[in-house]
C-alpha cells in the first residue's frame, strides 16, 4: 500500500506544477510502499537547486514522523547510490536550513538502486 500525504495544499500544487525525474518518482515508490511519507516541499519555481529543475530531481520530507529519522537517511543512502561518480554525494539528507530539521531527497540522472534491504523502521 502507498502512503503518501501533503504537507498542504501549497505543496500538493508544487508536487503538480512540473514534471518529476523518473529517479525521484522510483524512489518516491520504493520508500512510500515501505513507510508513511509526507511531503513538505517539491517543485520549486527559480530554485537553484535541484527542486528548481525540470524535471524535478528534489524533494523534502517531514522527518519527525520517524523515531529514528537518521537511520531512515541510512537506511535510503545503503540502497540508493546519487551517482557513481561523486560518491562523497548522498541521495537523502537530514537537514534544518532554516524552516524546520526535514529529510531532504535529490536524485541524479545517474542515481543507482543498489538492491533492497530488509531493514525498517517501527512507527
Amino acid at each position: 500500500m502507498i502512503k503518501l500525504k501533503f504537507k498542504n495544499r501549497a505543496v500538493f500544487n508544487e508536487v503538480l506544477a512540473a514534471p518529476y525525474h523518473f529517479k525521484m518518482i522510483q524512489i518516491l515508490i520504493w520508500l512510500t510502499e515501505r513507510y508513511e511519507v509526507v511531503i513538505t516541499s517539491g517543485y520549486r519555481h527559480k530554485d537553484k537547486g535541484v527542486h528548481g529543475t525540470v524535471p524535478c530531481r528534489g524533494v523534502d520530507i517531514r522527518s519527525n514522523i520517524f523515531d529514528n529519522p537518521k537511520e531512515l537517511v541510512g537506511i535510503i543512502n545503503d540502497v540508493w547510490i546519487y551517482d557513481t561518480n561523486r560518491k562523497d554525494m548522498r541521495c537523502a539528507m537530514l537537514h534544518d536550513t532554516g524552516s524546520g530539521e526535514h529529510i531532504h531527497l535529490q536524485v541524479h540522472p545517474n542515481t543507482l538502486f543498489m538492491g533492497d534491504t530488509d531493514a525498517s523502521l517501527p512507527k
